[in-house]
């Protein structure tokens, strides 16, 4: 058995004590076994064997939750894809994947046409069918029941327990294989670097259908024996009531939720017992979390990680030790170098790629364009950054953006970092557009904030920049718009908004939190 799934068996056949809350009611560790047997039993009976894989389409919810452990405490291969995929995606999604079957929302499922309703995939309708049975009120188990659960064979260290397509910023999302290890390891380097116990409550509200969710706020605070208060997504006007109200000691959250609770207003009271928020998933702006521990009086933990190290690379240290704002913080249980372009290791403060090694990181893709990312043992991220003489890491931008203006090469993430800097700007992306002189030119794409003239607020970046900014990295324009594409979690698309800008249509917000 894996040191993943029987360690979680520890966690919920101790004591029985209140677990996952959802609709402001918890749901114990015993409810939770329970629920993850009945869904082994359900993925048995729908044949599914170990090593296949199987889609879990579901919301946030406690729902996702047992299926997801239930999934990778069967031997199958959890693949958890986002809820709202239209079916026209799905049915791509679902010739390229191959599941055995799967867990998805009624509105997907009836979706499914004849020619790619396959049985493969019919068997995934039957899955969810039955899992209406009220599951999650079924209490007993009966000899049968018992029998098929012990014959199921456990799955290994090794053994894959999820598998996730990586958005890519060119050809064809990558389909990363997170094996049980590799999922263990990297929430142990999580509960160390956050001193998770027992006594703490994590509010979780980013989308399940992503590593650092699954792993930062699900697996990691319920290994720690903590506990989880789940939401569906994040909620502004919510937020600080269930943290003041139900005792919350963390949150695990994105830039795009700390830029949010910013421009709302801060509660009467905050709850000493809230011991940090976590960034993750995107850049944080140096700004913006100076003026949210200004404002709110509470820690902010700038982290980094990436699907293809099962989520945490870096991360800062817990107060009273030091904290960098403006660095994503220090390894934590991989080993992490800076490379030139022929892989050469660099010193201190020269900016290089940065590539990583570790019991969390894949050392292939389970399905590629090529391998190329995977050299001489080390991982290559893609990210541009450097390591100061502390051995901080600060990235600097990805490979594949970096805008190369008459051979200087330029970081989108400084330019945005400036501009910034003015309270008139919300949003900002900044990509690299086709010059005929130096080969690309710097354009910025700015969202004003609420309430904000946008009338001269283009030429005022332009003077703010020229200010900042040595001239090479100006933008040769700005534009004022009302959206920006991002991802689930905040995240700025610069390719999506690349390809927009390129081919001439309207930007436009393709998903938001």
């Amino acid at each position: 058995m894996s040191e993943l799934i029987d360690h979680l068996k520890q966690v919920l056949q101790s004591l029985d004590r209140p677990l996952i809350q959802e609709n402001e009611c918890w749901n114990s560790t015993e409810d939770l076994q329970s629920d993850i047997e009945h869904v082994r039993l359900i993925l048995q009976q729908a044949g599914i064997r170990k090593g296949d894989r199987v889609l879990l389409g579901l919301p946030n919810s406690y729902r996702f939750i047992a299926i997801y452990f239930a999934i990778l405490s069967a031997g199958a291969v959890a693949v958890p894809i986002n809820p709202r995929m239209p079916v026209s995606e799905l049915q791509t999604f679902l010739r390229r994947c191959c599941p055995a079957g799967g867990f998805l929302t009624e509105k997907q499922s009836a979706g499914l046409i004849e020619p790619y309703t396959s049985q493969k995939v019919l068997t995934a309708r039957l899955i969810l069918k039955e899992s209406k049975l009220n599951y999650l009120k079924w209490k007993h188990r009966d000899r049968t029941e018992q029998r098929l659960l012990t014959e199921s064979p456990e799955p290994l260290e090794n053994d894959p327990a999820v598998l996730l397509y990586t958005s890519g910023t060119t050809g064809r999302p990558k389909a990363v294989g997170l094996s049980h290890g590799q999922i263990y390891a990297a929430a142990q380097n999580i509960i160390w670097a956050h001193r998770l116990t027992s006594k703490d409550i994590v509010y979780s509200f980013l989308p399940l259908f992503h590593i650092n969710a699954q792993v930062v706020g699900l697996i990691s605070p319920c290994l720690s024996g903590g506990k989880l208060i789940i939401a569906p997504k994040f909620s502004a006007s919510r937020f600080w009531n269930v943290v003041n109200g139900q005792h919350v000691t963390w949150v695990s959250a994105v830039p795009a939720v700390l830029s949010i609770l910013l421009h709302t207003g801060a509660p009467d009271h905050i709850s000493s017992g809230l011991r940090f928020v976590r960034s993750a998933s995107a850049p944080l702006p140096l700004l913006h979390a100076q003026q949210f521990e200004k404002k709110f009086g509470v820690p902010v933990i700038e982290s980094y990680g990436m699907t293809e190290a099962a989520s945490q690379i870096c991360v800062n240290p817990l107060p009273p030790e030091k904290r960098v704002l403006g660095s994503v913080g220090l390894p934590v249980g991989l080993s992490l170098q800076i490379v030139d372009e022929q892989d050469h290791v660099l010193p201190s403060r020269e900016t290089g790629e940065i590539v990583i090694r570790g019991k969390n990181v894949i050392t292939h893709y389970v399905e590629a364009d090529n391998q190329d990312d995977f050299r001489n043992g080390w991982f290559h991220t893609g990210d541009i950054g450097y390591v100061n003489e502390e051995g901080y890491v600060f990235i600097i931008g990805r490979k594949k953006e970096l805008i190369n203006r008459g051979g200087e090469k330029i970081s989108p993430y400084e330019v945005e970092e400036a501009i910034r800097q003015l309270p008139e700007v919300k949003q900002v992306a900044v990509i690299g557009l086709q010059d005929p002189l130096y080969g690309e030119k710097v354009v910025a794409y700015a969202v004003p904030g609420p309430g904000r003239a946008t009338e001269h607020l283009a030429e005022k970046i332009l003077d703010h920049c020229r200010q900042t900014l040595s001239d090479y990295k100006c933008p040769a324009g700005v534009e004022i718009v009302d959206r920006i594409p991002t991802g689930p979690t905040g995240k700025i698309q610069r390719s999506l908004l690349k390809k927009q800008i390129i081919a001439g249509r309207e930007i436009i917000q393709e998903k938001s939190l």
